[in-house]
C-alpha cells in the first residue's frame, strides 16, 4: 500500500512539473498600437496582452473592451485565423497553433477605433 502512496505522490509532482514547465515556456508578444490616439495629451493603456507557446496563442483582454476582432497573418500575408468576440463574456482565446506552419506571423486585434499589433515565429 505505501508503494501505491508513493506511486501516486510521484505521478501527482509530474503532472504539476510539466504544468509549471508550461507555462514558464509562454513567451509574451509585445502588441503596439498602430493607429495614434488624436492627441499626444491621451495616454493609451493597452488592456489586452498575448503569449505563446510551442501549441497555444493565448490573447487576455485585461478589462472589456466589448467587440473585439482578432486576426492572425501568415508571412505570405493570408489570414490563418479570424475571430470576433464579445470581450464582455469571453475574457481569454486559446488559439491551438501546433498544426501551423514554421514561420513568421502577426497578430492584429482590433475594437473600437484601435488596432494593436504583435509579430511572433513559430520554428
Amino acid at each position: 500500500m505505501n508503494h501505491m502512496k508513493h506511486s501516486i505522490i510521484i505521478i501527482i509532482l509530474c503532472v504539476l512539473f510539466s504544468s509549471v514547465h508550461a507555462l514558464a515556456s509562454d513567451c509574451q508578444i509585445d502588441l503596439q498600437n498602430i493607429k495614434l490616439p488624436p492627441s499626444p495629451r491621451v495616454l493609451s493603456i493597452i488592456p489586452v496582452s498575448a503569449t505563446i507557446n510551442e501549441t497555444v496563442l493565448s490573447v487576455y483582454f485585461e478589462r472589456s473592451v466589448s467587440i473585439a476582432t482578432i486576426t492572425v497573418y501568415d508571412e505570405l500575408n493570408q489570414i490563418i485565423y479570424q475571430e470576433t468576440l464579445n470581450s464582455d463574456s469571453t475574457p481569454e482565446v486559446f488559439i491551438p497553433v501546433d498544426s501551423w506552419l514554421s514561420g513568421n506571423y502577426t497578430l492584429f486585434i482590433t475594437y473600437g477605433t484601435t488596432t494593436l499589433k504583435g509579430e511572433f515565429q513559430i520554428e
